[in-house]
């Protein structure tokens, strides 16, 4: 039971680490190319941390958008399953 604890955590966190950098940065970069923004916008958009530069310049409107919260709500639940070991060994 204690070894699927840690295989659970451990995937989770991998997955996030990779899913959060790479998926989403791809979403940034696809919704940039769609609503052709101009370059000093779409820098903000793909730059900034914390997808602060896309929820401020980007509409609310739209598919990517929807992909996007829904991606970064499954990734903040897997980060929190991948975080339960950590939490377990520190008791």
């Amino acid at each position: 039971m204690f070894e699927l604890m840690v295989g659970t955590s451990i995937i989770s966190l991998l997955i996030t680490m990779v899913g959060m950098t790479l998926i989403l940065l791809a979403l940034r970069i696809l919704e940039v190319i769609i609503r052709r923004i101009n370059i000093g916008e779409a820098l903000i958009i793909i730059l900034v941390p914390f997808s602060i530069g896309y929820f401020l310049r980007v509409p609310s409107n739209g598919v990517i958008k929807k992909i996007y919260r829904s991606l970064i709500i499954l990734f903040f639940v897997l980060l929190l399953l991948g975080s339960f070991f950590v939490f377990y060994m520190q008791k």
